[in-house]
């Protein structure tokens, strides 16, 4: 699949390699998978306790219809953009700036999955089977076809539940932890922080931060480090006559100390 570029709001540009239909399909069978099975254990030790016909009825809809309802929301908001599919299959949901989800969006993308599940759209294609008029057998196809269109025809591979949310499904195959990236470790017990505002920045930004340091170390070529820095005091409103790599190499430790501190 393409790479995606996204750009931030300090024009450093993140690349992700979108989630490929294929993977798609099998992270939502495995949920589905997971799902079912969860139905199976409930339905079975629902049975065990031999409830009344009334009592049974309440049980199964706090049991088993509100959780495997809220699945995907719950999952997604707990692990940060993941279900258990999502997570098997090395496939997260994240904004189109790049970070984590937010509530908002992990609840516009659940509420529009209702309309939009593929499992929604083969129960509806299992219809045309049964259906004598062929109009409605025809609108029904369409109705099913809407999700997988959507998803090979968007540019970003969304779905509509992501365009309406701002987000998209990417891989995440090229993780790299904190400390490959942007992990300093401050010595000094009294260190004090020059810059805390970088508390504003995300670990993807603060990571092109560090990229930029090392690119410039190697080349001497000081041009982007500078451009960074200039665009960087802009957005988090902080004035310093510090040359561009000496002000970066300070953001990378105000965050480290700030992240860290007891």
């Amino acid at each position: 699949m393409p790479n995606i570029k996204i750009p931030t709001v300090f024009n450093i540009d993140l690349e992700f390699e979108a989630a490929d239909m294929g993977r798609r399909l099998v992270a939502y069978l495995l949920d589905l998978l997971i799902r079912g099975a969860y139905v199976l254990v409930a339905l079975y030790l629902i049975n065990k306790a031999d409830f009344d016909s009334q009592t049974n009825n309440v049980v199964l809809t706090l049991v088993i219809g509100i959780p495997i309802s809220l699945y995907y929301l719950i999952s997604e908001l707990l692990m940060r953009g993941q279900s258990l599919g999502k997570r098997i299959m090395d496939v997260k949901v994240v904004s189109l700036m790049g970070n984590v989800p937010s509530i908002s969006q992990v609840l516009l993308r659940w509420m529009f999955r209702l309309i939009e599940s593929p499992l929604l759209s083969m129960l509806l294609i299992g219809a045309i089977l049964s259906e004598t008029s062929p109009f409605t057998a025809l609108m029904v196809l369409i109705i099913g076809m809407i999700p997988i269109v959507m998803v090979l025809r968007s540019p970003l591979n969304q779905r509509l539940g992501d365009m309406a949310a701002g987000t998209i499904l990417v891989r995440t195959r090229q993780r790299h932890r904190l400390e490959d990236t942007i992990f300093r470790e401050i010595a000094q017990d009294n260190y004090q922080a020059t810059f805390p505002q970088i508390l504003r920045l995300s670990d993807r930004d603060l990571s092109k931060i560090k990229s930029v340091i090392d690119s410039t170390q190697r080349s001497k070529d000081y041009v982007m480090a500078e451009r960074i820095s200039f665009k960087i005091k802009e957005v988090l409103q902080i004035q310093t006559d510090m040359p561009a790599l000496e002000f970066l190499e300070t953001l990378l430790n105000d965050y480290n100390y700030l992240v860290t501190r007891k």
